[in-house]
């Protein structure tokens, strides 16, 4: 890949001021895009099983991946196994994911897309996640390397910004800790998804799904 020609006058100041609309743009295509009708039904099917935002993003990694273990869900959307077995079971109860044992391991549980619900599930993901794809595949790997080093990197200082904006520790000091992972909820699984480590996903598209892709 050729490297890109800066300007002399190129700043950080300028760049935020490029980056202030694009966000807006990316937001408004990943709250709507089109697909509002789609959207508001999978939003009154989600309160109506006393659902949130919170759900999605497991819902979304089994749209790319399912099926799969929990275990594996658990690293693909990356929180602790007992965090995503207590979300597996309440979008179970909500009708929107199931569970069955393996047939090679008995003691283990794969989850998927419940059929009720699976198609109003995927427009909905499909609508956001492919532009998304579309675009990664519009770069060279080592442009997409770099792309996903800022973005990540943008997220988790969003996500250590205190009340004035100002991050609230560096993203790699000793004392940084995923809230996920925090001393109030160990990452205890069951033993389905201990047994889980072993097994591999079959992915549909590359990449995992980004945890900001929230409903609106």
């Amino acid at each position: 890949m050729s490297p890109v020609p800066v300007p002399p006058e190129h700043s950080v100041d300028a760049d935020l001021e490029t980056m202030i609309p694009l966000m807006g743009r990316l937001v408004r295509g990943l709250k709507g895009h089109g697909g509002r009708g789609e959207a508001a039904e999978l939003m009154r099917l989600v309160r109506h099983a006393d659902l949130g935002p919170r759900h999605v993003p497991v819902l979304f990694a089994l749209v790319l991946h399912g099926p799969v273990p929990v275990g594996v869900l658990a690293r693909q959307v990356a929180l602790s196994p007992a965090t995503v077995s207590q979300l597996v079971g309440e979008l179970q109860r909500g009708g929107f994911v199931a569970r069955r044992p393996d047939e090679r391991d008995r003691r283990r549980m794969i989850v998927s897309l419940d059929e009720r619900h699976r198609g109003v599930v995927e427009r909905f993901a499909w609508r956001r996640l492919r532009p998304l794809r579309t675009a990664l595949e519009a770069l060279a790997p080592e442009e997409r390397v770099h792309f996903l080093r800022g973005f990540r990197l943008l997220v988790e200082t969003m996500e250590r910004a205190g009340p004035d904006g100002r991050p609230d520790a560096p993203a790699d000091g000793p004392h940084a800790e995923s809230p996920e992972h925090s001393p109030e909820e160990p990452d205890r699984g069951s033993p389905d998804d201990q047994s889980s480590g072993s097994s591999t996903a079959s992915s549909r598209s590359p990449g995992s799904v980004c945890s900001a892709t929230q409903a609106r």
